[in-house]
């Protein structure tokens, strides 16, 4: 089989996500993405629990909810960098430095075919330029295309 262009794109876009999570390691690399999902995740769902609170403490205002989505984001953000830090203390301390790139290698080819699935799933449904012929022939297309009504039932619940 032949690689297309956009073949050659998404395995330059693998390549970078595996070598940089190899270098940094399985503990930074992880802890990395669950600081921002889980920082935007807890801020979204206390935000408004959080912004009443300050409402009553510092009275009302339009700020106040964003106050607080910015508020929980940094907390639990720094949080997980601490634990980060501890972590990847731990890690060289016992020398598990080697698992970690290699488990870190593992992990970025993960995050970069979901990196590459997501990509896909947007030129797909996004309605401005028709991308069927681009994804037609493409090698990731092809193996990733079946997953996609597994993605859809995720959303979903």
């Amino acid at each position: 089989m032949q690689l297309n262009p956009i073949d050659v794109v998404f395995t330059l876009i693998l390549v970078i996500l595996v070598l940089r999570a190899g270098f940094r390691g399985f503990v930074r690399e992880f802890m990395a993405v669950a600081a921002i999902v889980l920082g935007v995740a807890a801020a979204a769902l206390f935000a408004g629990l959080v912004s009443i609170w300050l409402d009553q403490i510092l009275g009302p205002s339009m700020w106040n909810h964003v106050i607080a989505f910015l508020g929980l984001f940094l907390l639990v953000y720094l949080v997980i960098k601490l634990t980060e830090g501890l972590l990847n203390t731990l890690v060289e301390r016992i020398h598990l430095d080697a698992l970690d790139h290699a488990l870190g290698l593992f992990f970025g080819c993960v995050e970069g075919l979901l990196v590459i699935f997501m990509l896909i799933m947007i030129m797909q449904v996004q309605p401005f330029i028709r991308l069927d012929a681009v994804l037609r022939n493409s090698l990731y297309a092809e193996l990733l295309m079946p997953l996609a009504p597994y993605a859809g039932s995720i959303m979903s619940s």
